[in-house]
């Protein structure tokens, strides 16, 4: 089961990762706390607990919102109207969270409904697609597809720590293809001087 100290470690790697995310969205920087990467991180791990429970549509549907919410961002909607972001639990407390769910992933892990053990692989498998999923709802977001997938990687890293597992690093998101060149207009011909092809035959004047 993961410890406290675990959990600790896992929630400081998403908060070192939310500044850069923040301004993605358009929010004030700064180094979130334990609160806050507690909060990232227990969004990634109801996307994976989800997905073990076949309800990852749902979870993906709301995925932005949470999202929102870990960083400490209201809701979106008009300027003025737009309810205020939801309090959070302390640090302790949201840390006291992530360990609950981790300890229940693992044990929806261990014990299928055919009874069938699920190794690391399996595993993996599930955190690289709930990774997709969270960068799909990056990109709703606004954020862009390089930036998007990087942070979702780091998610997925943190939350595989917790249960001693490692998602395999993939390529970056290739750059989106250039906007195709304006075509030129057609040189104009240069006009004949049939002058210079006296001057050519008789000489300066």
């Amino acid at each position: 089961m993961p410890t406290d100290h675990a959990c600790q470690a896992a929630a400081d790697l998403v908060a070192h990762s939310l500044p850069p995310l923040r301004e993605h969205l358009g929010a004030a920087g700064g180094h979130g706390g334990p609160a806050d990467g507690a909060a990232g991180l227990l969004t990634f791990l109801d996307g994976l607990y989800a997905e073990l429970h076949g309800t990852l549509t749902g979870w993906h549907s709301t995925a932005g919102d949470r999202i929102r919410d870990a960083l400490g961002l209201p809701p979106p909607g008009p300027e003025g109207t737009a309810p205020p972001a939801r309090p959070r639990p302390s640090g302790w407390e949201a840390l006291g969270l992530v360990r609950h769910r981790a300890e229940e992933i693992l044990t929806a892990l261990s014990v299928r409904s055919r009874g069938e053990a699920v190794g690391a692989e399996d595993l993996l498998r599930r955190l690289e697609l709930v990774e997709d999923a969270f960068a799909g709802a990056l990109r709703r977001l606004g954020v862009p597809v390089r930036e998007s997938v990087h942070h979702a990687a780091e998610l997925a890293a943190a939350t595989g720590s917790l249960f001693g597992v490692r998602p395999t690093a993939r390529p970056p998101a290739p750059d989106p293809p250039p906007a195709p060149a304006r075509p030129q207009p057609p040189a104009a011909p240069f006009a004949s001087l049939p002058q210079m092809s006296r001057w050519s035959q008789d000489g300066m004047p």
